[in-house]
């Protein structure tokens, strides 16, 4: 099971970057004021002229959203229920002993 932790979170990892990256790097589809001021890109030939890299990136952006949700779904499923393996007290000594240096 934990082979499969680390696997889950390595997939999590890669998979977030991969997103980060790819929305970095698509173009937007507003041309915000300047395009309202001048006009542009509302013609009947500049309307939807995105390159293929754009359809692909936008293709693979969601393909890797759909990968992140499930590994996080599988991890949160897999991950062990530490409220049945302590009781309240065993919490407190944790808690207490892990953050009692801050406290001297």
């Amino acid at each position: 099971m934990e082979i499969l932790e680390y696997v889950l979170l390595a997939v999590l990892l890669v998979a977030a970057a991969f997103i980060i990256v790819a929305v970095l790097l698509q173009k937007s589809n507003e041309d915000g004021l300047s395009g309202t001021i001048a006009g542009g890109a509302e013609t009947f030939y500049g309307k939807d002229k995105s390159s293929h890299a754009d359809r692909a990136l936008y293709k693979w952006t969601l393909i890797a959203s759909i990968i992140f949700a499930i590994a996080v779904l599988a991890v949160f499923v897999i991950q062990p229920d530490y409220a049945k393996s302590y009781d309240l007290d065993s919490w407190q000594d944790i808690v207490n002993s892990s953050y009692q240096h801050l406290f001297k």
